[in-house]
């Protein structure tokens, strides 16, 4: 158990410093995050493509990967996010995920549709009210007629 342990230990650290290889690399600008431009410019590239695939990670939609991995949605994927980003994504979804993305969006469908019906009855009862408004200022001052 402890050499699988090692051994699992020993490529988590390899993939990390194969990331942070790749990092640099499409930092350019040596700003410390990678904007999008960066991203979409160097995945055109067939050999960080293959890296990628190297990685397990799918580069197909690089809009899709960059907005995965920018985890405080700033437009800019530091390394920690990159490295964070790409060991939740690579590889192919794990029974578990799906599994909870189901649920999520079970729950999800759950609460809209709650929130749907409320907001329908809410304005039911102002257009019910509302109409009962118009009535009473459509009724004729008496009053006046009596003059």
């Amino acid at each position: 158990a402890d050499l699988v342990t090692q051994h699992m230990l020993q490529q988590r650290e390899m993939f990390v410093k194969r990331l942070e290889t790749l990092f640099s690399e499409i930092d350019v600008d040596h700003s410390g995050t990678i904007t999008l431009s960066e991203f979409q410019e160097h995945l055109t590239d067939s050999r960080v493509q293959a890296y990628f695939e190297s990685l397990e990670l799918d580069s197909t939609d690089v809009w899709t990967l960059f907005k995965l991995m920018d985890e405080d949605q700033g437009n800019r994927i530091d390394l920690q996010e990159f490295v964070t980003g790409a060991m939740k994504l690579r590889g192919a979804a794990k029974c578990i995920d799906l599994v909870k993305l189901t649920n999520d969006h079970n729950w999800m469908v759950k609460k809209m549709t709650r929130f749907m019906k409320r907001t329908e009855d809410v304005l039911k009862e102002i257009l019910h009210n509302f109409s009962a408004m118009a009535v009473l200022c459509a009724v004729p001052n008496i009053e006046a007629d009596v003059r």
